[in-house]
């Protein structure tokens, strides 16, 4: 069938721009490969065989002319009647669909062909010029003989049509090129071709050569449809300046060429980061793709069952391929693991072998999606106990397998708090890090502390009003726990937000009422006040005991209500307080002290007590340091248990490292 082509070429899947331009050079290399081929056999064309492609761009970079010459067999009788059939079935077996023309007919307005060759027993030039608009497409053809000239070929596209203009430079043929053609490298066919852009040339072959190593060729075979298909997998490290689509990937190919876009695996085996600072290539080849490869060589024709099986092969000859690369991964995960275990101890419930764990991760799984998974797997976990203890409640009786199945749940649920417990001592210990951090110097060359607001929001966020059971919300078992067991407390809010009779605008640190454990109806309970002062200050600026007397003035006489104004408690001349002040106790602070209601010195020497009868208050004032030291001491056993060590030791070294970066920072 004669070329009726112009209109085809609209119903087609093909490139356009730069893509076309290229596609252009690729089927122009890969009719001079076969025809290379053809000549000198598979075995010897990649050291007898030779291609150029010369590229010459207008002053604005646009493409003029490309023309790709060989020593291929030519343009013979045979293979010319194939070039002027649409959907030639000549070169099939090798790939050739006969539809490389239809890029060059879609980007060129000139295509023009001068073939020696050899037709019978005499050598002949062939010169045409395609012409797929005319009833006969091989127009202007010359025939003159050519005895003593050796065989050679060139194909010249020219005239680019306007809406298919583009710039690229010769890096970009080079790289695109190589990517293209990388198949006929691994094979051992590819020839020597040189690239020549506006007079500069490039071997294409070096430039393979040299970026890649060694391969390591295996034959694995797929059953597919009860067929055992066969296919080669040619493995290689590649250097970094490799075309980027190549490293990290598979390249699936058909008949030696690049079927589409190399499909990345970087992330699926974590192989940005190559120990041996290259990337690695595989090349998938086999009878199987050749005979389903599509008509413009862009993707295979294959059923998706198919493609998973190939693709899990693929995966398992990877994974053998970077076994060493994967070992030094999976020692990272298990890292990893053991580090969430430890921030997470809950999480531990779900890995009974922590190296079949790691063994059973995905390569590409970082921190966050292993925690992700580990905490999934939580989520799952007590998902089916709920469901089957929902399951179980329905039952009339426990017996046989539902009571050991009960006892099961049982020693699932208690493992999974045992865990849980042991999660909080961690985040316990994480806190009281942070605490001894923020009582420490900000910046110690100016000597100049954190605020209070820091420790005090650390301790109990500001600004805020809590009901009792709200314990996510703040860490007041640094101070004590039990002040977590109030009806009701408030942070650093005035007054009036929640006694509504003559409020004081006034803002007491921290403020409780009503002790769950002692509640006792129609009794006067005591209230609770905390008050904080900044850490490191020499004096501080307000006499922190007359300042906790002065809101227990302010409450005196007055209803304390809710966040919906439901009565909390009475607070009358009879109601009892317990003040807890937190402050450095500097010279000027404990003279200050001494003179004050508060002026009995503990026996650590680390604060004061007293008692004002008026206000029937107790003062207990104690230091920073004494607060976190009593925390600590409270869960040391804990600790010791988990071996954490000590907060404030942890703290104190991590503070001398942030000083000692810098100093080095202040030296460089």
């Amino acid at each position: 069938m004669k070329f009726d082509i112009l209109g085809r070429i609209r119903n087609m899947g093909l490139p356009d721009g730069k893509t076309a331009i290229l596609y252009s050079i690729y089927e122009a290399v890969s009719n001079s490969l076969h025809s290379i081929e053809d000549r000198f056999g598979e075995d010897k064309m990649s050291d007898k065989g030779w291609i150029y492609i010369e590229i010459d761009t207008a002053e604005d970079g646009d493409v003029e002319k490309i023309a790709v010459t060989d020593n291929g067999i030519g343009f013979n009788e045979e293979n010319l009647d194939s070039f002027e059939t649409s959907d030639s079935r000549h070169k099939y077996q090798r790939g050739g669909k006969g539809v490389g023309r239809f890029v060059w007919i879609k980007t060129f307005d000139r295509i023009g062909v001068s073939s020696v060759t050899k037709n019978g027993n005499r050598k002949e030039r062939v010169t045409f010029r395609f012409m797929p608009e005319k009833n006969n497409s091989i127009a202007y053809k010359r025939v003159r003989p050519a005895k003593g000239e050796d065989y050679e070929t060139t194909i010249e596209l020219s005239k680019l049509k306007t809406e298919q203009k583009g710039q690229i430079r010769i890096d970009s043929y080079l790289k695109d090129l190589a990517l293209h053609f990388f198949p006929h490298y691994i094979s051992g066919r590819l020839p020597e071709i040189t690239i020549c852009h506006n007079g500069d040339e490039e071997s294409l072959f070096d430039f393979i050569d040299e970026r890649a190593d060694e391969v390591t060729s295996k034959t694995v075979t797929i059953e597919i449809n009860g067929r055992s298909e066969v296919f080669h997998f040619d493995h290689l490290y590649v250097d970094s300046t490799m075309p980027p689509k190549l490293k990290n990937a598979y390249l699936l190919t058909a008949h030696g060429r690049l079927v589409g876009d190399p499909i990345s695996i970087a992330k699926k085996f974590d192989l940005t980061n190559l120990d041996n600072g290259k990337a690695y290539t595989l090349v998938v080849s086999g009878d199987y793709l050749d005979q389903r490869v599509d008509q413009e060589r862009l993707a295979f024709k294959m059923p998706s069952e198919a493609r998973k099986l190939l693709e899990k092969a693929i995966m398992k000859a990877s994974s053998e391929f970077l076994a060493d690369h994967l070992v030094a991964v999976r020692g990272k995960q298990r890292s990893v693991v053991e580090k969430v275990l430890f921030e997470h101890p809950q999480l531990a419930s779900q890995i009974a072998d922590i190296d079949e764990y790691v063994e059973s991760l995905s390569p590409d799984m970082d921190d966050e999606k292993i925690a992700q998974n580990l905490f999934v797997l939580l989520f799952r976990d007590e998902q089916d106990i709920l469901d089957e203890l929902s399951e179980l409640r329905d039952l009339e009786s426990l017996e046989g397998e539902a009571k050991s199945r009960a006892e099961e749940i049982l020693a699932e649920a208690e493992n999974q708090e045992k865990h849980r417990l042991a999660e909080l001592v961690v985040k316990r210990h994480q806190v009281l890090e942070i605490a001894n951090l923020l009582i420490k110097f900000k910046d110690g060359e100016e000597g100049v502390y954190e605020k209070e607001e820091a420790i005090h929001d650390l301790i109990l966020p500001m600004r805020e009003m809590f009901r009792s059971g709200e314990t996510s919300n703040h860490n007041l078992w640094i101070l004590d726990d039990a002040y977590a067991q109030h009806q009701f407390f408030a942070s650093d809010k005035p007054i009036n937000s929640f006694v509504r009779e003559k409020g004081s605008g006034k803002e007491p640190d921290a403020i409780f009422f009503n002790p769950l454990g002692f509640r006792r109806e129609g009794s006067n309970e005591p209230v609770a006040l905390v008050e904080f002062k900044r850490p490191g200050d020499a004096q501080p600026s307000s006499d922190p005991v007359d300042q906790v007397l002065g809101y227990i003035e302010k409450l005196r006489e007055h209803r304390v209500t809710g966040f919906d104004g439901e009565p909390i408690t009475d607070v009358d001349k009879d109601t009892r307080f317990e003040c807890v002040i937190v402050c450095e106790l500097t010279k000027q602070a404990r003279k200050k002290l001494e003179r004050s209601l508060a002026q009995n010195p503990t026996p650590d020497g680390e604060g004061y007590y007293g008692w004002s009868r008026e206000h029937k208050a107790t003062i207990r004032v104690i230091s920073f340091k004494k607060m976190l030291r009593d925390a600590e001491l409270r869960n040391r056993a804990f600790f010791d248990r988990l071996k954490l060590g000590s907060p404030s030791a942890k703290a104190k070294a991590r503070l001398a490292r942030r000083i000692s970066e810098k100093e080095k920072i202040k030296i460089e």
